[in-house]
């Protein structure tokens, strides 16, 4: 939420409804954005009121067109309807320097947005000879009532704006269509963000530039109020947002700061980081990863953590010597230890590689946390992994992932001594007996305990939240539990446990695991 000039809280606790009453009366108008061009969006669809289809759109728009120095000021999502389409881009139209438009333009009954549009500006809709010869190559059509050539008819005052195709380096095949100030997107989102980038620069870009800073603390919002408010009477000119998080890991508050000067932005940092305690955080962990450990290996006081790391990192850029990325798997189960291996892993693979996808393997067992779940799938779209998922036994389940892709002839494990069987592994490791054939690959196998959370924590790389709850060593729900080492009880005498990470003593990692039953 953005902040008044003045925040002024005269309680020290807040019931939930003044909290949420507070919290969402902070509003700032600044002067920085009076210098920007704005921009206004229509989102164009009964699909996203009727919640068939969620906007990912005016999000793409936003963010960009903040990057081109263009504030947007308003978005707003209204039905396939032609009334409401006129009134709605009149009004824009006049308000704003840039309207934006998404959806309706395609070749069904219910796509009005071009006849809305034309209407708006006291227009009409006739085909356009360019569009109707281009339709007829790609539709291979004729008949001007075919519903395809509904994407000829514009406005008879459109203009269309064509570009390069920055993926292929070729003139792109279908314009952009504006009237005025008014330019009309497609509402597929992949067309959208192609057209945009395509030709965003040319008509979107400004001189200006947002001066903009975040810094993440590690103390809630409502302890903070005091501190914020000495920050804005410093800066008065500066739009000041404060966003507390339940749910991130890493920190408990963001703090935004757009301002005028990058003096006085440096001033803000210099003057958070004295009276706050900020976190380093990192937003994408996963970008640019390989230079990032890197430069936290070198950063590191402890010597035997930079050891362990850059044996770690010799032994994947060893084990791609060895083997061409299609030949390698990693083999992922949402642990902590996995998780470390993977990061690692893929940093190498995506600095090498940055075309392919590494593949990966997850053995599912027939009774698994939901926690975990949810986060190996987050886990397979942020590293883009080329994922197979097997409900078997750990031997069976290999001898199908080979019988699958017969290519593989390596696979990278998160194994580290102390594991049940990592007496007898190496750096590699060939199966035997009658396992499938297939070199194992153990990159962090001397890790410490305290090295994992170091890597985690320092590179603010997410893991699953049973880890925030005193879980230290992840099996399944029915020989797992919290840690007792990491058990206390609170003020209010509540039984809780200490983070995963808070654990000093590595030998007492898998006390949280529950003996076997003997038969």
């Amino acid at each position: 939420m953005l902040i008044k000039t003045k925040l002024v809280l005269g309680v020290k606790k807040l019931s939930l409804i003044q909290y949420q009453q507070f919290h969402t009366s902070k509003i700032l108008t600044s002067r920085i954005t009076e210098m920007a061009k704005t921009a206004g969006i229509i989102i164009i669809g009964d699909e996203i009121l009727k919640g068939q289809t969620q906007d990912t759109n005016s999000h793409f728009f936003a963010k960009n067109l903040r990057s081109y120095g263009v504030k947007v000021a308003r978005i707003s999502v209204i039905p396939d309807e032609i009334p409401v389409i006129v009134e709605e881009v009149r009004k824009f139209s006049g308000q704003y320097d840039f309207v934006l438009t998404s959806g309706g333009i395609g070749p069904t009954h219910d796509d009005m947005t071009f006849e809305g549009i034309a209407k708006a500006f006291d227009d009409k809709t006739e085909f356009n000879q360019e569009l109707v010869d281009k339709c007829k190559v790609w539709f291979k059509k004729d008949d001007l009532k075919d519903p395809c050539f509904k994407l000829a008819c514009l406005p008879t005052t459109a203009k269309l704006n064509y570009g390069f195709d920055l993926a292929s380096g070729k003139p792109m095949l279908y314009p952009l269509v504006s009237v005025q100030n008014v330019y009309i997107f497609p509402g597929i989102p992949q067309l959208l963000e192609r057209a945009f980038r395509n030709l965003g620069p040319t008509l979107f870009k400004t001189d200006f530039q947002f001066i903009t800073g975040e810094s993440f603390i590690d103390k809630d919002e409502i302890s903070l109020t005091n501190r914020i408010n000495e920050l804005v009477e410093l800066y008065p000119s500066t739009s000041f947002g404060s966003y507390p998080s339940l749910v991130n890991q890493f920190y408990k508050t963001r703090i935004t700061y757009e301002t005028t000067s990058q003096q006085d932005l440096n001033s803000i940092e210099e003057h958070i980081r004295q009276k706050m305690p900020v976190v380093a955080f990192d937003k994408s962990p996963e970008e640019n990863s390989w230079q990032k450990i890197e430069a936290f290996k070198v950063g590191s006081q402890d010597e035997e953590f930079r050891k362990n790391l850059q044996e770690s990192l010799d032994i994947i850029q060893d084990c791609f010597k060895r083997y061409t990325p299609e030949e390698v798997s990693v083999c992922y189960n949402g642990g902590k230890d996995c998780i470390v291996m993977l990061h690692l892993v893929h940093a190498y693979f995506k600095a090498n590689y940055p075309e392919s996808k590494l593949k990966s393997l997850y053995i599912k067992e027939k009774n698994t946390y939901a926690e975990v779940e949810t986060f190996i799938k987050e886990s397979v779209i942020k590293y883009k992994l080329e994922n197979m998922t097997i409900s078997l036994p750990m031997k069976q389940a290999l001898a199908e992932h080979l019988q699958k892709d017969p290519l593989i002839k390596a696979t990278v494990l998160g194994t580290r001594i102390g594991d049940p069987g990592s007496q007898y592994q190496e750096a590699f490791s060939p199966t035997d007996g009658d396992w499938p054939k297939i070199m194992r690959v153990n990159p962090i196998l001397h890790w410490r305990y305290q090295d994992v959370w170091t890597f985690l924590r320092g590179l603010s790389i997410p893991y699953p939240s049973l880890y925030d709850q005193g879980y230290t060593s992840l099996g399944n729900p029915d020989n797992t539990e919290p840690n007792p080492s990491l058990r206390y009880t609170d003020k209010d005498g509540v039984v809780r446990y200490h983070p995963a990470y808070k654990l000093t003593d590595g030998s007492l990692e898998r006390q949280g695991r529950k003996p076997k039953q003997k038969m």
